[in-house]
């Protein structure tokens, strides 16, 4: 799909261009949620040089999938895989747009699964080497059977042989709510988590599970009993996976519905129990990570942000809509290390950035990954 060609005299109409492909004979088109985002009007052109009107059926921002649907019947269509069948080392093949040569192919294997690109908490990319380009945006990932595994959708611009994609299973478990509402909502619980790392598993005298660190007032997670300090080891009787196991429950939660009654099997002083949690509807991630700003919060003005001091460390409660840390940090960001220090004070933090005049690469966990992003400092003040 492309954003419709500008009417005759009109040459300063903005138009874009990306891929997608068609999965029912009656026009129904998967494609990346950015290339539609900010059209005013969509076309589909097909192989055969067809163009059709497209309407945008339903979009998700947070895994980056719109459908949309052409009028007509009858038409060329793609069937969808399995990704959780695909392994490492896999060939697979791309086919998109890239910088507007339409139709191209390229082929390389399944580099990885399961990657976190820090773009938001349902993160869960296959990476590929086959060359993907911008243009390639929406197109579909063949395994080698002509099943399509995933929507390309991102490129690492520092990096060569580096290409992403969202996996077809994710899209399968949306597909249903995009068709009858126009949008995903996911479940939520409402807590902060923490990963369970060596010394808090010894003193909490658990092997596994995520640690609840905050249980937020007024939600789903308060009103079932859910306390600071919990850890889930099992959701629905699945137990939490050992490695990336915030952003995983994260993700578990979120393929519920709002409304759907959830169990956690949490242990708590020592004693296993299960909980019921009737879940909530999660809300946009700048409400979720806004939240209210002390007014004594410090600030660190060299990044641009406003920090706020938490039991475990410094967050991100503000970032400055001029400052140089715009479009790369965001609240709710958790601290890590700044240019290889952990910081856990205001202090600790002002010395970290001191000691680059011109950056800070900063590490921040955020839904449960951990990222790194590099900040050109503002001079010192």
């Amino acid at each position: 799909p492309e954003d419709a060609l500008p009417p005759e005299g009109h040459p300063d109409i903005p138009t874009g261009e990306g891929s997608g492909f068609l999965i029912s004979p009656d026009g129904e088109v998967l494609t990346n949620h950015h290339v539609v985002a900010e059209a005013d009007a969509v076309t589909v052109r097909l192989a055969d040089g067809r163009a059709f009107p497209a309407e945008v059926v339903g979009a998700d921002e947070r895994t980056d999938v719109a459908l949309l649907r052409v009028e007509a019947t009858g038409l060329p269509w793609v069937e969808l895989g399995r990704s959780a069948d695909l392994r490492v080392g896999d060939r697979v093949v791309a086919i998109g747009s890239p910088f507007g040569l339409a139709r191209s192919v390229t082929e390389g294997i399944v580099s990885a699964k399961g990657r976190a690109l820090g773009s938001g908490p349902y993160d869960d990319y296959i990476q590929t080497d086959a060359s993907i380009n911008p243009g390639n945006s929406g197109g579909p990932l063949f395994d080698l059977r002509g099943r399509v595994v995933g929507i390309n959708t991102a490129v690492n611009p520092w990096g060569q042989g580096l290409g992403f994609a969202i996996p077809i299973d994710q899209v399968r478990e949306e597909l249903d709510a995009l068709r009858t509402e126009g949008r995903v909502p996911r479940g939520w619980i409402g807590v902060g988590l923490r990963d369970l790392d060596a010394e808090l598993a010894e003193a909490l005298g658990v092997e596994r599970g995520v640690v609840l660190g905050e249980v937020y007032p007024g939600t789903p997670a308060e009103a079932a009993g859910l306390r600071a300090g919990d850890v889930v080891v099992a959701l629905d009787g699945q137990p939490v996976p050992a490695r990336e196991g915030a952003a995983a429950l994260v993700r578990a939660v979120g393929r519920h519905r709002p409304g759907e009654r959830l169990r956690l099997d949490v242990v708590r002083n020592g004693e296993k129990q299960a909980v019921t949690v009737v879940l909530g509807e999660r809300p946009a991630e700048e409400a979720l990570n806004a939240g209210p700003v002390p007014p004594d919060a410090p600030q660190a003005p060299r990044l641009g942000v406003v920090i706020r001091q938490e039991a475990d460390g410094l967050a991100v409660a503000r970032v400055h809509p001029d400052g140089p840390a715009r479009g790369r940090l965001q609240p709710g960001d958790r601290l890590v290390t700044v240019n290889g220090a952990p910081v856990r004070t205001p202090d600790e933090l002002g010395a970290a950035l001191a000691r680059d005049e011109a950056r800070a690469l900063v590490v921040v966990r955020r839904e449960g990954s951990q990222v790194f992003v590099v900040v050109p400092l503002a001079a010192d003040r």
